[in-house]
């Protein structure tokens, strides 16, 4: 994203005011976009007379749009370091030497006066930008804990849903509406300051979490900041709502926040919504306004799992979720928690849960690698391993006319459909490039084991997926709904594909964590009469 600031793109670019006399005020209606004004100044002026010679429109545009028009969220307290350290749990109201009446004072002031009637930014800050671009966050100035960055190496939001979660009040009443299970302590690094680790609590101590969640272009998008406000220092104003579950943000995207069993939903909406452009007479700079009127409630259900699975039906956001509110009693999902990362696995002394050299379903198996109690690493010469994968699947072709199967069978996924997959390959791979995928070159292992892609890997033109062995001796079962990584995101296989629609959180992953398939083995099938080596 490339960013200029107001003040100097004010001082810089937009210094006079056009001897054709550009009206002062040019109103766009509710879409702030250059089309838009260049639909409203029509007849009058253009805009290079509006901005000057060698002026980009569409960038000044942009950045009178974004930066501009709207209420910038810092300027509700005043500074990024009350934002970031409110976000994070602490900050004057809670830990400050004053009152709580003086600590919300500026708070109360703006929900009095302006709460319905300013558009709100999503938090943004001049502070973030190097950091951000110099750390794998994006070309932007987000704060870590609401990074909506879609191309940011460590963007934060993927599912578009955003929630906090307090546990105590300044005031006796206090509503607890969920219970707190556990906590990945890796998730929320630059809150917490811990590298790795997790926490499972009880679930009895008092917690009250309310969320959001919004969609790309829909008028849940328009508005996210004035529902982020609504659900986080509104709450703090006027219910006294604060401090953070231990280890946790107090509000951040749902990905960096504790797995709770429920949470509440709120949302807000603007009617009326007009964005203007001002032209000093004195000066000739251009700056930008809004009106609007606000209105904020709880959504229909006052349930933000329902809420996502009703604005993002249909999506892998829909199934995603539940890995977040997990809706049951904390006891039975962190027993499955607890379990995984001990290790204790319903017959992981089983012998025969490992295939390696054993006859399943009439057909012998080699291990290709594995996690958890079926570790087995691939070569660490990429191109080496690349190239054993590709010996192996041609290794059918004589006698079956097919390349061989590859069958991952998954212990700890939670969907039956998951627990074993077969992919039967259908075309010949491109040849090896190591890392990510592209249209002509491929890393077989690294597909399967970190990098879920479409590239030379349709499903129905280049592969077929089965629920089971049998399933792909006889090609019926055939999965219809396939999915992908649609940039360097390290999800495996097989990402959110399904046999009828998206499933979530059954992928495997070499390098992140987050998925069931903590406990799995990627195996390939030996043609008759050749040994496993």
């Amino acid at each position: 994203m490339t960013k200029i600031s107001i003040s100097a793109l004010t001082m810089a670019l937009l210094v006079r005011r056009s001897d054709a006399a550009c009206p002062g005020e040019i109103t766009l209606g509710s879409d702030c976009s250059l089309e838009a004004l260049e639909t409203a100044i029509a007849g009058k002026c253009n805009t290079t007379q509006l901005f000057g010679e060698g002026v980009d429109a569409a960038t000044a545009v942009q950045e009178l749009c974004e930066y501009d028009a709207p209420l910038q969220f810092v300027e509700i307290q005043g500074t990024y370091q009350l934002d970031r350290r409110y976000f994070n749990g602490g900050g004057d109201i809670k830990d400050g030497e004053n009152t709580f009446e003086i600590d919300i004072a500026k708070l109360q002031r703006f929900i009095n006066n302006d709460m319905e009637r300013k558009l709100i930014a999503w938090p943004e800050y001049a502070q973030k930008e190097e950091y951000n671009a110099n750390n794998g966050y994006g070309e932007n100035g987000y704060m870590t804990n609401f990074n909506i960055d879609p191309v940011a190496e460590k963007g934060s939001c993927k599912y578009n849903t955003a929630m906090c979660c307090y546990v105590e009040s300044h005031s006796d009443n206090f509503v607890d509406n969920t219970d707190v299970c556990r906590h990945d302590l890796a998730a929320s690094p630059q809150s917490n300051h811990i590298k790795a680790g997790w926490s499972v609590f009880s679930g009895d101590e008092p917690a009250n979490c309310v969320g959001f969640t919004w969609k790309e272009g829909d008028v849940s998008d328009t508005y996210k900041g004035n529902t982020l406000f609504y659900a986080s220092l509104y709450q703090t104003a006027t219910k006294g709502y604060m401090g953070n579950v231990p280890g946790a943000p107090l509000c951040a995207c749902v990905e960096q926040m504790p797995v709770v069993t429920k949470a509440d939903c709120v949302t807000s909406s603007g009617s009326d919504l007009t964005y203007k452009f001002s032209i000093d007479a004195t000066t000739g700079e251009v700056s930008a306004s809004h009106t609007v009127t606000m209105t904020y409630s709880d959504c229909g259900e006052n349930d933000l799992s329902a809420q996502v699975k009703k604005l993002h039906a249909g999506s892998a956001i829909a199934t995603d979720i539940d890995e977040y509110l997990v809706g049951d009693d904390c006891d039975i999902t962190n027993a499955a928690y607890l379990h995984d990362e001990q290790l204790l696995v319903p017959k992981a002394n089983n012998p025969f849960e490992n295939l390696d050299g054993v006859e399943y379903e009439g057909l012998v198996w080699k291990q290709l690698f594995g996690e958890g109690i079926y570790f087995l690493p691939p070569d660490y010469d990429a191109e080496a391993a690349d190239a054993e994968m590709r010996a192996d699947l041609k290794a059918c072709e004589a006698t079956l006319g097919r390349q061989c199967l590859i069958l991952r069978k998954c212990t700890s996924c939670t969907v039956d459909s998951h627990k074993e997959i077969v992919y039967k390959r259908l075309t010949d791979f491109n040849e090896f490039q190591e890392g990510i995928s592209t249209d002509t070159t491929m890393d077989i292992p690294n597909l399967f084991m970190d990098q879920w892609r479409q590239n030379n890997n349709v499903m129905h033109v280049d592969y077929e997926l089965y629920s089971s062995v049998k399933d792909a001796l006889s090609d019926t079962g055939i999965w219809q709904q396939s999915d992908y990584n649609s940039n360097s995101a390290k999800y495996g296989f097989p990402r959110n594909s399904g046999p009828h629609g998206y499933i979530g959180n059954q992928w495997n992953s070499y390098e992140w964590g987050g998925g069931h398939a903590d406990h799995h083995a990627f195996y390939i099938e030996v043609p008759s009469g050749t040994s496993v080596v």
